[in-house]
């Protein structure tokens, strides 16, 4: 079809009142001529065309009666002014802005008036790009938070301000974008303002470090639990893509690479022609996170996918990317795209797979790579991971071997008969009773008060609770109201810490650091402020060796557990106190995490806890054994008859004291029911002490590690396995719950005894 009959189809005016517009009537018919080499469809260019002609009527309001006098400025202020009004508009002054300078009509757009806080940003990307060499997309980030910053210390308005910072005024910065960031955004903010203060120190700028006193948000590794899907429900999502169409076909091709190869979606759409090595069978992908190739094997399967694609559904261009999009202009899609088709194709297969992403692909096949038995490293290079750390995160939802780690109940045992009345007194106390102690009233009265809450302010904006360390600044603040402190030196605190007398090393030590946290920060500003050394302030006694509990003592505490009385108000209290005790025992949860736990929080299909934001903030997958889940089926049934509270926001431990949330047991009643049920089975150490409830945390892991040892497993390849089930990031950090017991010791002695015994006796080859 000719331009002219076209122009005439999809223009709302005749042929006539087209030539006759004063702005774009010279170049309309080139225009419509590029959209159609682009690939726009008939209706999409009527839709450009009438855009333009909105456009024209709006600059010749404005005076503009000819395309020399558009400038790259006038058609900014067209988008500026149409985008809340007219999207259609808004994407036809797009399309004449790119035609435009394809055809070299724009004169150079006039050179932006930098200000001072763009100035000085530029300065500093310029040490990004040259001396650290870091991607532009993060030379971006950097300068606009970096311009950010300027601007909230007035560098604008006065070049002076940087050379006179002050740690109030990061602070500041800090709590204002704290306000619209959380933790892990947060922590990039902090990280860009200490490099640039390190750079500005370095250049002679800032007379002082200041980059040395910006304390960052907690972050911990691992806290946010990856998301998997089954290699069954993978298939069913791939199944549900119509592949009739040029576009499903394409959309299931790139799904179907995620899903077999675990790309991530930048690499997926960077692939290119020259990417597919088909005499060799490699797939070569240039990975953008890490700036490294990573070459993988091209199954058949996956070879007939790319060669059905490229036959049928990929549209015959020049252009060399792998994917193109299925609209004009014809381009490679973004990596958001890959969230659009994914989300796409979900709503429509009706599946409810939940919230699912292209990286939640990537998580599914490195769970289903840990259940066939992959090692990790194979994995990691499958992944294209530059470390084992970053693999081992995903060990987490490998919930079948984490369900091996699990103890079953206890089988059970006779039960001893419950104390009552003064039980208390069975066993000694370790500790005198001090005296009382001056109370605290809430609030701040010293001189210092105000520092403090800003103090506890500041921490509380970069992710810590401090809730424990206001009862220390409050305790530390009373002593300052009560002595009139005006000064703080040596003397002081050396007074404040002998009123702590009566509490416990650990609580002192606790104590002594928080509030040298608080001097550390309150010097910052006032440099003559005394700061003690940290070297003190280590545990002034051994911490104490955990009491371990066997599981015949465990069976001997539930029997036990059944003769607590049930009251009106609990009429489960025996059953609720026993599933208590079995899911501490069995699973080795804190004792935290138990009274935390809903109900929502057991997902019956697949026998598992899902413990959420525990301790550093993590979150984790406890699969059951089946005799712990059949117990726990068997407690929630119970609750239904007895009319207590089933909703999903239900606590499980429930007391039924408080109304919801506050319903669950406290910990200082949950561990003085534990102390009586010790004492009446004789659960106690030499001294005559009942175990804590955290004892059973360390009986959990020598139980498995003894119960493996038992089995002949290979105990070394099973920690990784032990420190995920118990949340931690590695085996090191379990290593504090493997206590060697005489037990363990003779099991460990005969099966080395079995395998090396020949080797060591007398007739052996050595």
């Amino acid at each position: 079809m000719k331009i002219t009959s076209l122009l005439k189809h999809v223009f709302p005016l005749n042929h006539a009142r087209y030539s006759s517009l004063p702005v774009f009537g010279p170049v309309m018919e080139g225009f419509v001529e590029w959209l159609q080499s682009q690939g726009y469809t008939r209706r999409t260019i009527r839709g450009m065309s009438q855009g333009a002609y909105v456009i024209d009527h709006w600059l010749r309001r404005r005076r503009i009666a000819s395309t020399a006098q558009i400038t790259p400025e006038v058609l900014t202020a067209v988008d500026a002014y149409f985008r809340p009004r007219d999207d259609n508009t808004r994407w036809a002054n797009q399309a004449l802005h790119r035609f435009l300078c394809e055809r070299h009509a724009l004169p150079a757009s006039k050179p932006a008036v930098l200000s001072p806080s763009q100035k000085e940003a530029w300065r500093y990307a310029a040490h990004l790009r040259e001396v650290r060499g870091l991607a532009e997309s993060t030379i971006v980030d950097h300068s606009r938070c970096v311009v950010r910053f300027l601007e909230s210390i007035d560098f604008n308005r006065k070049q002076s301000a940087l050379t006179q910072l002050k740690h109030c005024q990061i602070e500041r910065f800090v709590q204002q974008m704290a306000r619209t960031h959380d933790r892990h955004s947060l922590l990039h903010v902090t990280l860009t303002v200490r490099a640039f203060l390190r750079f500005e120190f370095s250049q002679g700028t800032l007379p002082h470090p200041l980059h040395e006193q910006i304390d960052t948000p907690r972050v911990y590794a691992g806290e946010r639990l990856p998301c998997a899907l089954t290699r069954e429900q993978v298939r069913a999502l791939l199944r549900s893509i119509d592949k009739r169409s040029p576009t499903g076909l394409r959309d299931f091709t790139m799904l179907y690479l995620v899903a077999l190869y675990g790309l991530r979606r930048s690499d997926l759409v960077a692939l290119r022609l020259d990417s597919i090595d088909w005499r060799n069978g490699v797939l070569h992908v240039k990975q953008a996170k890490t700036r490294q190739a990573l070459s993988l094997p091209l199954t058949d399967e996956a070879g007939d996918v790319l060669a059905r694609y490229l036959r049928k559904a990929r549209p015959h261009s020049n252009r060399r990317e792998l994917f193109l999009r299925s609209q004009a202009p014809e381009r490679s899609p973004t990596p958001w795209a890959v969230n659009v088709i994914l989300q796409s194709w979900l709503k429509r297969s009706g599946l409810e797979l939940g919230h699912v992403s292209p990286h939640t692909l990537r998580h599914s096949l490195a769970v289903h790579f840990l259940r066939r038995g992959v090692s990790m490293k194979c994995i990691g290079d499958t992944l294209g991971h530059r470390n084992l750390t970053s693999t081992a995160q995903y060990l987490r939802l490998n919930v079948d071997d984490l369900r091996k780690a699990g103890l079953p109940v206890p089988k059970p045992a006779s039960a001893v008969p419950l104390l009552t009345g003064d039980w208390h007194t069975r066993f000694p106390k370790v500790r005198a009773q001090a005296g009382p102690q001056p109370r605290s009233r809430p609030g701040f009265r010293s001189a210092f008060g105000k520092a403090i809450e800003q103090y506890i302010g500041t921490r509380r904006t970069l992710g810590c609770k401090y809730a424990k360390e206001v009862s220390a600044l409050r305790g530390w603040d009373t002593f300052l109201y009560q002595q009139k402190v005006k000064t703080l030196n040596r003397e002081c605190f050396c007074l404040w810490t002998k009123t702590n007398s009566h509490l416990t090393a650990k609580t002192q030590s606790n104590y002594w650091y928080c509030v040298r946290g608080f001097l550390a920060h309150y010097a910052r500003q006032h440099p003559h402020c005394f700061v003690p050394d940290q070297t003190p302030f280590r545990r002034l006694s051994p911490a104490r060796l955990p009491r371990l509990v066997s599981t015949e003592e465990m069976a001997r505490l539930l029997a036990t557990a059944a003769q607590l009385e049930n009251r009106r108000s609990t009429p489960l209290r025996s059953h609720t106190v026993q599933i208590g005790l079995t899911l501490l025992f069995c699973c080795g949860l804190r004792a935290g995490e138990l009274l935390r736990l809903q109900l929502r929080h057991y997902e019956v299909a697949d026998q598992l806890l899902r413990i959420e934001e525990t301790k550093f903030n993590k979150s984790r997958l406890v699969p059951l054994a089946p005799s712990v889940a059949l117990a726990l089926e068997r407690y929630l049934e119970q609750r239904r008859h007895c009319g207590i509270p089933t909703k999903p926001e239900s606590v499980l431990m429930w007391c039924g004291r408080l109304p919801e949330p506050k319903a669950a047991y406290a910990l200082p009643s949950f561990t003085d029911i534990w102390k009586r049920l010790c004492v009446s089975a004789g659960v106690v150490d030499e001294r005559g002490r009942p175990p804590r409830v955290h004892d059973l945390r360390h009986s959990f892991a020598v139980e498995a590690l003894h119960r493996w040892y038992e089995q002949g497993v290979n105990v070394q390849s099973r920690l990784p396995h032990l420190a995920a089930y118990l949340g931690h990031t590695g085996p090191s950090s379990s290593h504090y719950y493997l206590h060697l017991t005489p037990t363990l010791r003779s099991v460990a002695s005969q099966r080395f005894y079995r395998a090396f015994g020949g080797f060591t006796t007398t007739g052996g080859t050595l």
